[in-house]
């Protein structure tokens, strides 16, 4: 699940000797012509002045950089300012490139670029390649001695989760103490119900990032209708997922979710938000930047366990589907089961996402809720193995917790 930079231009360095070591005191310097820059550096020149122009919330100048025949562009470059704007935005660069396959003449200039952001309240890393991007085909032409944008294209591959939401729609935002809510218009009516329950949501998952060390500054959640939810951040289509979070490389990670699938009933809502929330604090902006298939147990048992807290899984409904599997023909062996393949049932999902639960529920209770989450923050944040992380953190090797914790399980379900 894991998402896909500073202007680059091309330039040389000179090293500027004493003239005196060369020549004699009578010789006069021969006068230095300074070189026009190219239509590359022109190009990018402009939109290096429009990111500045974001950052300083000058949307006169912002637009400026459009072409200003192009009523559409122009307004979704406006709406673009305006949402980007409204959710923080801390960092805003340009990494453009001539387009090998296009033109490149003084009527025009084709790029590939790849735009790096951060927002206020996540960390924002210094290393260009670790911040949140999105990619486009630009074209760029000379307007009143000007150059412009005259279009803009979103490239994307397999591999790329986009578009994000800011990137089109006219976007709406409601503030509270510790969440901003986001959508579109048409999803603007769950604002009221959802925002004190994220707000409430907020302070459970504040403490566990105490606990983990990565305290947060402001949580962002997406609404997203049944289009948005097939489009926004390369969309959704797992038929057990009503919602996720999605890293912004290592500045953090928003959460989306599946309104019309939750807006009936507020149990599932309030607890779906608590989990999602869970992955901000226990995956967002870890040092540990790639996870596994493997790792997928404790990533979803320790979501599980913050978004029932503090409930034991013993509470959860999920509890049914967990019972059947751990007294089944097949049950499992071990905590640290395989991940749910992208096809899985409904009641397969249960019994995944349930197990976990138990096993981070287990873990607590025999070890303490402080040595649980030092073991989440050593392998899921900190990129232990489960057997140092797990010596560190209970004190006992990974399969005497393994083993202790599949007993109690099959105790308690």
């Amino acid at each position: 699940m894991a998402l896909i930079a500073a202007l680059a231009v091309a330039g040389g360095a000179v090293f500027v000797a004493n003239r005196d070591s060369f020549a004699a005191p009578a010789e006069a310097a021969a006068p230095t012509k300074t070189r026009p820059p190219t239509t590359l550096e022109s190009a990018t020149a402009a939109l290096k002045a429009q990111a500045a122009a974001l950052i300083r919330n000058d949307e006169k100048a912002w637009l400026a950089a459009v072409d200003p025949g192009q009523a559409k562009l122009r307004a979704r470059y406006r709406t673009m300012f305006r949402s980007l704007r409204s959710l923080g935005v801390s960092a805003f660069d340009y990494r453009a490139f001539r387009d090998p396959d296009g033109a490149d003449t003084a009527k025009g200039v084709d790029l590939d670029a790849t735009i790096s952001y951060c927002f206020a309240g996540n960390v924002c890393p210094a290393d260009v390649d670790a911040k949140p991007t999105i990619a486009a085909k630009l074209k760029l032409k000379p307007v009143g001695g000007q150059w412009v944008i005259a279009s803009s294209a979103p490239t994307k591959s397999e591999d790329d989760a986009l578009p994000t939401p800011w990137e089109s729609g006219d976007l709406v935002f409601s503030k509270g103490k510790r969440v901003t809510l986001v959508a579109l218009p048409s999803e603007k009516k769950y604002f009221k119900k959802l925002l004190p329950i994220a707000e409430a949501a907020a302070v459970v998952n504040d403490r566990f990032a105490g606990m983990v060390g990565n305290p947060q500054k402001r949580y962002r959640i997406y609404l997203a209708g049944a289009k948005q939810w097939t489009q926004w951040y390369g969309g959704m289509d797992d038929k057990w997922v009503i919602g996720y979070a999605i890293p912004l490389n290592e500045a953090g990670m928003d959460v989306v979710l599946n309104m019309p699938e939750l807006k009936s009933d507020t149990r599932l809502l309030e607890t779906t938000v608590r989990h999602e929330l869970g992955h901000v604090v226990t995956l967002g902006a870890a040092e540990r930047t790639s996870w596994t298939a493997g790792d997928m147990w404790l990533k979803e048992g320790i979501a599980e366990y913050i978004g029932w807290y503090p409930q034991p899984a013993t509470a959860s409904w999920r509890r049914y589907s967990v019972s059947k599997a751990v007294h089944g023909s097949k049950r499992p062996k071990s905590i640290a089961v395989n991940a749910l393949k992208d096809n899985a049932s409904v009641e397969e999902s249960d019994a995944f996402y349930g197990l976990g639960h138990f096993a981070a529920d287990c873990m607590a209770k025999k070890y303490g809720q402080q040595a649980l989450f030092t073991f989440v923050r050593l392998y899921l944040r900190e990129d232990k193995d489960l057997d140092p992380a797990s010596r560190e953190a209970f004190g006992k090797p990974f399969s005497t917790v393994d083993k202790t914790c599949v007993a109690w399980i099959r105790s308690k379900a």
